[in-house]
């Protein structure tokens, strides 16, 4: 069975966020974009294929409390109202937990 999060990860940060990948801790107002898209392997190369979902993370600590301080929410391939998130982000957070050591963000600054 395929892994649903293979594929080529690009991660984008707001500055607040940019600073928590660096520091590994994030402060309210980080947001994080996971841009998850297939792969194909073509000419000897891996290249994008087709978008599988985008994923969306906003750190505040009050409203998302149960979530570890974390707001999760998804998007079907190109979709902008196709939502994946159906549970408040229980699901989410339920994988993210193990990484709580980096405030529950898997992605690590690369410079």
């Amino acid at each position: 069975m395929e892994n649903p999060f293979q594929g080529l990860h690009h991660v984008y940060a707001n500055k607040k966020a940019e600073s928590g990948l660096k520091s590994g801790k994030y402060e309210d107002g980080s947001v994080l974009v996971f841009d998850l898209l297939q792969y194909q392997e073509k000419d000897k190369t891996i290249q994008e294929g087709e978008r599988k979902l985008v994923g969306v993370m906003q750190k505040d600590s009050k409203k998302y409390a149960a979530t570890g301080g974390w707001g999760f929410e998804g998007f079907a391939g190109n979709s902008k109202t196709e939502r994946l998130v159906k549970d408040g982000g229980a699901s989410c957070f339920a994988c993210h937990a193990s990484e709580q050591k980096t405030d529950y963000v898997f992605s690590q600054y690369r410079p």
